[in-house]
């Protein structure tokens, strides 16, 4: 049973990158993004993939990121209190109180967690979130570009993470989206430095439920 699972979920895989591949003329494109040096908010638009994902009766809970007009890709720890029925999603949001007027709201049709994740080592911290009706897109609304599965990322490459996460442990939510580059760490220096496996080796996600 576990490797039928298995099989279903590298499935769907394969299925949502050949719906991205479908997307090139508009994945990976944010022709209102200017990024500034150094991190800090986020300007409407800059992002038109992220997505916020919140629980009902208590607000934002977990960034992720729109893969193609169905489906979000998410991390699975997201949904180990919470089900299908919980959740709404937010998409071309910049700020988490006040007006945001091009964004559009979805809940789930389905979740569907990596069948190998871990919950205390978050081994194959991944899921997919299938959406109750597509999205459209627009210069605020749109998917990212998914690498193909012998894409390397050198060390020292630039990478931006983005979100509403905390800023530090144990600080608030961030109000309005906040940006920042960060260079890709190699699994050797990360191990040295902070104990961490080798994640990418796993193809685990950089995790934006931290944002």
């Amino acid at each position: 049973m576990k490797f039928n699972i298995t099989l279903s979920f590298a499935g769907v895989i394969l299925l949502y990158i050949a719906g991205s591949l479908c997307q090139l003329d508009v994945c990976g494109r944010a022709p209102l993004n200017n990024k500034i040096v150094g991190g800090g908010r986020a300007k409407a638009g800059a992002w038109p993939w992220q997505v916020s994902l919140h629980v009902v009766g208590f607000g934002h809970h977990c960034g992720g990121t729109l893969i193609t007009k169905d489906w979000v890709l998410y991390a699975a720890h997201c949904f180990q209190k919470f089900g299908v029925s919980n959740i709404v999603m937010y998409f071309g949001r910049l700020r988490q109180s006040g007006s945001n007027p091009y964004e559009t709201n979805r809940t789930a049709g389905r979740i569907i967690t990596h069948p190998n994740y871990d919950d205390y080592s978050l081994d194959n911290d991944i899921a997919l979130i299938q959406l109750s009706s597509a999205v459209n897109f627009s210069d605020y609304i749109r998917p990212v570009c998914l690498s193909t599965a012998n894409s390397t990322f050198a060390a020292g490459t630039e990478s931006w993470v983005t979100g509403w996460g905390r800023l530090q442990p144990g600080g608030q939510f961030r109000k309005i989206l906040q940006e920042v580059m960060i260079p890709v760490v190699s699994n050797s220096d990360c191990k040295n430095a902070y104990g961490c496996k080798d994640y990418l080796a796993h193809g685990a996600f950089v995790p934006n439920s931290m944002f």
